[in-house]
């Protein structure tokens, strides 16, 4: 392995994610996005890929969380899929109104990118009941 100061693993990578979905403040998230972070989600059709076009599209969407008081848990778990196993189960409202499940992809020590998924579903995720941030 390289250097290891600077390897930044899916799981920390989550973990961040998960503390600006709980604070609802994205400027820790922010500094660790790679200039071509790409963001997907299986229920939106088009992906986003840049740094800029994902900070332009979740600074509005946590002002919205936060105004109209609804309440997002990110947990830490497990659910093999499309070549990761560290995921985050998320839920809205209720820990368990279960959404679905995101991945991070980490390259040279930023967060290169993020994907939000329904298949897998995230009650065949192992869960761990910790929210980073809550």
């Amino acid at each position: 392995m390289g250097k290891q100061t600077s390897q930044l693993t899916e799981k920390e990578a989550l973990s961040i994610y998960a503390r600006m979905m709980h604070t609802l403040d994205s400027s820790e998230f922010e500094s660790f996005l790679s200039d071509d972070f790409s963001y997907s989600s299986q229920k939106v059709l088009t992906d986003m890929n840049s740094k800029d076009e994902f900070i332009e599209y979740i600074r509005p969407k946590l002002e919205v969380i936060k105004k109209t008081k609804s309440s997002v848990y990110a947990e830490l778990g497990v659910c093999p899929a499309y070549g990761h196993t560290d995921c985050l189960i998320m839920a809205q409202d209720d820990k368990s109104n279960l959404l679905g499940v995101a991945y991070a992809s980490v390259k040279e020590g930023k967060i290169s990118g993020l994907s939000l998924c329904i298949v897998p579903t995230p009650d065949s995720a192992i869960r761990s009941g910790i929210y980073p941030g809550l």
